[in-house]
């Protein structure tokens, strides 16, 4: 199991990591046309090397709540535990629904011009995916303490 968590550990630190780094870009990078130079560059890069970074993420997660018997505390609210497991999964569900969304538009658009739709739900869904990995990452750390 140890590996299984290093593994977990390892997604998560590339999977937050990267959204940081991305949000950044577009948050600092002022100049339209830098802005989707960028982002044409490492965009197709990074879509394929997030989503493997999610897919371990979620199946080395799952393992673990299997392992320590989680995932029998789903829709219950018996205590702390129970409660932030539930919560966690929530969230990791609506993540993967928002990063579809995301990825979607992301290739579907690449080195075209995005509609007035598009571009407000590429954005949106990338705060999204920014808050959430956020909100994830301090769930985590209270069922971690709470094991």
């Amino acid at each position: 199991m140890a590996l299984i968590l290093y593994l977990h550990i390892l997604a998560a630190c590339a999977w937050i990591g990267g959204s940081i780094v991305l949000f950044g870009l577009g948050l600092f990078i002022k100049d339209k046309s830098v802005q989707h130079t960028v982002y044409s560059v490492i965009g197709p890069f990074y879509g394929y090397f997030e989503t493997v970074w999610l897919v371990i993420l979620i199946a080395t997660g799952l393992t673990l709540a299997n392992h320590y018997n989680l995932l029998a505390m789903v829709g219950k609210s018996e205590n702390d535990l129970s409660t932030l497991i539930t919560l966690k999964i929530i969230l990791v569900i609506f993540l993967s629904v928002v990063t579809l969304i995301h990825l979607f538009i992301a290739f579907t658009t690449h080195t075209k011009n995005r509609t007035y739709s598009q571009n407000l739900l590429s954005r949106g869904s990338s705060l999204a995916i920014f808050l959430l990995n956020l909100l994830i990452l301090w769930v985590a750390m209270n069922i971690r303490t709470l094991l």
